[in-house]
């Protein structure tokens, strides 16, 4: 039975994006040399899985059953994870930091994401980036990238990377069972964007017909959470993943509270954005996803626990 109470799907914004003044990465902590080959699983099961039947005590690999080219790295702390994604968080996502390489005591105190979401085209700018320079990577990336090229998510072409297919999820055993319901939840509906191209060209048309003041509610959300609005397909999947997080039937509640506290901010002369049209978008996507993938709003795993509460 799903226990959870409503007021748990506002509070993903703090689950997704924690301050940047978060706790270091521990020095002393084990390092990860190498990911195991991906076990085919739901994503119920691969927040039940205990970590003692981990082939790996540092991490585990899963294979998404519905989306195969959908990798999910579970990762036994932060402190794993933190080395293995972080620095591609900032070089692919953050905002005043998109684009840059940064060592690790650049990070020194920053911790990116609670969870993270990176496609082919992301996996092989950084990594190329990287190689460019001879930028020095951790151990846990140079597992990344080696798993990543055991899986085709990556290729080499001419001496470089080069995008396969599909994506790598990544979530931690350092946030609660509930926390993990939520974040992966959140990250499955990016699976789906890197996994499908019709669903990538639907979200983009949905973005494309909004109107401005709703397109730029989106933005101001995404920039309050530290993202770099000035990348259009970074925003495009965020738009469409935090509609997606959760049942219909939160989505209102969920963005009225930011419309909230961001009363006045799109400024004088705009036209205000009302909890109705936030709720009309992700009906849109929903019945998309139900039509094509079988499941909505609230995925695999919060709508199927959501209906065992009714």
């Amino acid at each position: 039975m799903l226990r959870r109470p409503v007021r748990a799907f506002p509070a993903l914004i703090a689950l997704l994006v924690p301050a940047l003044g978060a706790a270091a990465v521990p020095a002393s902590a084990a390092r990860l040399d190498n990911l195991p080959p991906p076990l085919t699983a739901n994503l119920h099961r691969m927040l039940s899985a205990p970590p003692s039947a981990w082939r790996s005590p540092s991490a585990e690999v899963y294979r998404w059953d519905l989306f195969p080219d959908v990798l999910v790295v579970d990762s036994a702390s932060f402190a794993v994870q933190d080395r293995m994604f972080t620095r591609l968080a900032y070089f692919l996502e953050k905002r005043g930091f998109r684009g840059r390489l940064l060592g690790n005591a650049a990070l020194a105190g920053r911790h990116g994401w609670n969870a993270h979401d990176y496609g082919a085209a992301g996996l092989a700018d950084f990594f190329n980036a990287a190689a460019a320079v001879s930028f020095p990577l951790n151990p846990e990336e140079i597992a990344l990238r080696r798993l990543a090229l055991r899986e085709g998510i990556l290729v080499t072409a001419r001496g470089a990377y080069a995008a396969g297919r599909g994506a790598i999820l990544g979530i931690s055993r350092s946030s609660s069972h509930v926390e993990r319901e939520l974040l992966l939840t959140h990250e499955s509906f990016h699976g789906v964007f890197f996994s499908s191209a019709a669903y990538r060209e639907f979200c983009q048309a949905l973005w494309d017909s909004l109107p401005p003041e709703l397109a730029s509610f989106y933005e101001r959300f995404l920039d309050s959470l530290g993202y770099d609005i000035t990348a259009p397909t970074l925003v495009v999947n965020e738009f469409q993943a935090y509609l997606m997080q959760q049942p219909l039937r939160y989505a209102e509640s969920y963005f009225g509270r930011f419309l909230r506290l961001t009363e006045g901010a799109a400024g004088p002369g705009s036209a205000p954005v009302q909890p109705w049209q936030l709720l009309r978008n992700a009906e849109v996507l929903d019945g998309y996803c139900r039509a094509r993938f079988g499941f909505g709003a609230g995925g695999q795993l919060l709508e199927s626990l959501g209906s065992q509460s009714q």
